[in-house]
């Protein structure tokens, strides 16, 4: 059978972090009508795949997912149970902010109901760099959520964020040593991006808030890259790092145009050669939860995109002949950006940093 990669939406927040695009709103009370319009869908679309694919992976994204009870969430993974075929060791990954899930109990919830892989939105272990994200949560909540979800989970990720304003190498460095003494399977590390229509980006225009340089940004960037590679831990991912063994299952997905199907206001999915999205909106959702809204053909730039975000890289024969030849010529321009082999081509960190102008120029 093939492979299909599951995605749940979960688009509601107690308050949106200062930084955050993601589609989320502040509507806990529509939850028990988004969780029926999530079955619906579920259904819908297991009728139509439910003969060829066998699910590999399940992963619920926000939002913030842990805003659900155990028991909410338990009912959508017997629904998923009982809509489609599941691969008997399949990745169960739940998104969680630590202000939800920080003791024992709700941990352990959470990992009786099916889940096996923990990805915790942590972003600092400083409470300056939280005020500045507009998290929920404290430097101490975090490090008690780690605390207990290192007892019960044996597969974690976490979310870090650098080049945040006010942030110095110091405080960066003790977030990656603090993170590390927990000894995480997998890390993401973001540069902090300023968003257009996000609280940041006000406070940027007000002058309330200055970014760190792109030089501090580059900086910041190669020095996450030499010190968690000095640990032990593979970059997989432009923005992601793991223990041999632990990549992500379900993400590592998207980068390697497998078919994926995701549910909910703003889910995007590819199935074969077509990629399919719902609205960002959750009202619409509601209404007609089985109708994808959204319908284009997958593409060439697809994997360009997808691609050179990887350390695989572009593979010898992905891409039509005219379409490798201009990419090796690009590369063979750029000798500090590729690397060129047998195998492909893949960007260094010093490319993964330039990789939006790369894009620009081959897409």
């Amino acid at each position: 059978m093939k492979a299909l990669y599951l995605y749940i939406h979960i688009p509601f927040c107690r308050r949106k972090c200062s930084y955050c695009d993601f589609y989320s709103l502040p509507s806990e009370n529509l939850i028990p009508a988004y969780i029926a319009s999530l079955k619906d869908a579920l259904h819908a679309h297991a009728e139509k795949l439910n003969q060829e694919y066998e699910v590999q992976s399940i992963y619920f994204g926000g939002g913030t997912p842990n805003i659900l009870s155990a028991e909410q969430l338990n009912d959508i993974l017997s629904e998923i149970r009982n809509a489609f075929r599941i691969a008997y060791n399949a990745e169960y990954t739940i998104e969680i902010n630590p202000e939800f899930s920080h003791d024992p109990p709700s941990l352990r919830a959470l990992r009786n109901i099916g889940f096996n892989r923990l990805s915790i939105g942590i972003q600092s272990f400083h409470d300056a760099d939280l005020r500045v994200l507009g998290r929920l949560h404290t430097a101490d909540t975090a490090l008690r959520c780690l605390e207990h979800a290192r007892k019960i989970f044996d597969n974690i990720s976490l979310d870090l964020i650098y080049a945040v304003p006010g942030q110095s190498r110091s405080m960066m460095e003790n977030n990656l040593k603090t993170a590390l003494s927990f000894s995480p399977e997998h890390i993401s590390a973001y540069n902090l991006t300023c968003e257009p229509g996000t609280p940041l980006a006000g406070s940027v225009e007000n002058h309330a808030v200055i970014l760190q340089d792109e030089e501090r940004e580059r900086s910041d960037f190669l020095f996450v890259h030499d010190y968690l590679t000095a640990n032990g831990y593979e970059h997989y991912e432009i923005s992601n790092y793991a223990r041999p063994g632990f990549h992500s299952r379900h993400n590592s997905a998207y980068w390697s145009e497998k078919d994926y199907l995701g549910l909910g206001p703003s889910a995007h999915s590819r199935i074969g050669d077509r990629r399919f999205a719902y609205h960002a909106d959750l009202n619409e959702f509601l209404r007609q939860p089985q109708d994808f809204h959204i319908h284009e053909p997958a593409s060439e730039a697809d994997i360009l995109i997808t691609r050179l975000r990887t350390s695989k890289g572009l593979p010898v024969n992905s891409l039509r002949p005219e379409t490798w030849n201009n990419v090796l010529n690009y590369a063979e321009k750029h000798p500090g950006w590729f690397i060129t082999d047998n195998s492909g081509i893949r960007c260094t960190p010093e490319g993964w940093l330039m990789l939006d102008s790369i894009l620009e120029e081959l897409v």
